[in-house]
């Protein structure tokens, strides 16, 4: 019993302090929350102790500000702090509804989509994108769930509480929503500061590492892409009907343009340095596969099945029968060329093609064509995951099995004719005379 008032004693102390006057004490209580919250007896209490008392008062750390120097990382602790009640142990989904019952999102919106301080002291900048790092962890974690999702893409921020630097121009009629104005940020490589191994960067303190010792764990938590977990958000968001039509959706500039969507526009990050982003992406690529009716586009308008093999390329050298029909960016590198190290990654993108041969005849006609079995081939030649592997597998038995009503052989025929037709339809361009005359017709005389 003693033991139980003396915890009770701890957690009310606690909430004082996390609401104390004083910077530094909230300072030192926010640390202390981060430093428990490890212990699954203690997340507990943090949701539950007085009726969600302390989760509260963490949730108005998240925007605490003070002129005190020592108050600068309070909402970057409070906002970690939610991050690990929100995707650890039994409660993390509890966690979650009893803060989108708050809601979380709209608090975290206005957070990240604040103005960068470029004037102010290196260590205001450090804990910026710390803060935001953390606040757009928080939103990936909450649109996990369809709730989240919903919110998320249909929300749209008053304009007081958008930055004057993030609004539309003037010429333009409405504020952007929250979705477009965050892609904008993801976007720009502006943001990103002190990558490691950017040998762009002067910083004598930045890390110099290797491509492999990138991954998603090591760069979770750290400031150098503030807006990288947006790409999570994505992924989470594309889950639902609604997310998966704002990407998808034709927009237009000028009546002359070709229409392109937001999904055209994130597609280059599947290549990008940070896992983190790639992940996202890769799973991003896979929820729009789930639209069948997409297929067709995503195959022969997008061509996505080219950003799609590429992570999933390797350093292996192709014999000529192998490269024919291959789009050049999956050989060109050669042995320079790295396969993605991330197996959920890979398993995203192996899943995507799945999606696609199960999306309809013509769509796994395409994808022939695209030759997507040779890099497959050599992908699980090396594959470590068993669930990757047996994902290549399943993709394998759509690809090279015949079609119904068909001959035996027919697929594999199939492509080898396609590309014969190819190669003997081609033909080298006419002569340029210059001279604005048609050549002499020779066939009329005798």
């Amino acid at each position: 019993m003693a033991s139980g008032n003396d915890d009770a004693k701890l957690y009310q102390e606690l909430q004082g302090f996390l609401m104390a006057d004083r910077a530094d004490v909230r300072n030192a209580a926010t640390e202390a929350v981060v430093q428990i919250q490890h212990q699954e007896a203690h997340r507990q209490k943090l949701l539950e102790y007085g009726d969600g008392i302390l989760l509260q008062a963490l949730l108005r750390n998240t925007s605490y500000e003070s002129d005190d120097t020592t108050a600068v990382m309070v909402p970057v602790n409070a906002l970690q702090s939610l991050v690990y009640l929100s995707s650890h142990g039994t409660t993390a989904n509890h966690c979650i509804n009893l803060l989108l019952e708050s809601n979380m999102i709209p608090r975290a919106l206005e957070i990240v989509l604040t103005a960068y301080p470029d004037k102010a002291p290196k260590a205001i900048q450090e804990a910026w994108r710390l803060k935001i790092n953390f606040a757009m962890a928080l939103i990936a974690n909450l649109t996990r769930m369809e709730k989240g999702a919903v919110d998320m893409v249909g929300y749209t921020l008053p304009e007081e509480a958008v930055p004057s630097s993030a609004l539309p121009s003037a010429e333009q009629l409405r504020v952007k929503p929250t979705m477009e104005l965050l892609l904008d940020r993801y976007l720009n490589s502006a943001f990103v500061h002190d990558w490691p191994g950017d040998d762009k960067n002067d910083d004598d303190d930045a890390e110099n590492v290797h491509y492999e010792e990138l991954t998603v764990v090591k760069l979770d938590s750290k400031p150098y892409d503030p807006y990288q977990h947006f790409s999570a958000v994505l992924m989470n968001t594309t889950q639902v009907e609604q997310g998966r039509n704002f990407l998808l959706q034709l927009h237009y500039t000028t009546d002359q343009e070709e229409g392109s969507t937001y999904f055209q526009r994130i597609l280059p990050q599947i290549r990008s340095a940070n896992p983190i982003r790639r992940q996202g992406t890769a799973g991003t690529i896979r929820n729009i596969c789930l639209e069948k009716d997409s297929s067709y586009w995503l195959l022969n308008v997008v061509q996505v099945t080219k950003d799609i093999l590429y992570p999933l390329a390797g350093p292996e050298e192709l014999d000529v029968d192998e490269k024919r029909g291959l789009h050049p960016d999956l050989w060109l590198e050669g042995p320079d060329k790295i396969r993605e190290i991330d197996a959920t990654t890979r398993l995203y993108l192996v899943e995507a093609i799945l999606l696609l041969c199960s999306s309809g005849r013509k769509s796994r006609e395409r994808l022939r064509l695209d030759r997507v079995y040779v890099i497959l081939k050599w992908a699980d030649m090396v594959e470590e995951s068993e669930q990757v592997s047996e994902c290549i597998n399943e993709c394998v038995q759509y690809l090279r099995r015949d079609e119904a009503n068909t001959e035996e052989g027919s697929s594999d025929a199939f492509v080898a004719n396609a590309y014969n037709r190819i190669m003997s339809s081609t033909t080298a361009a006419k002569q340029i005379r210059g001279d604005g005359k048609e050549d002499a017709d020779y066939d009329d005389v005798d």
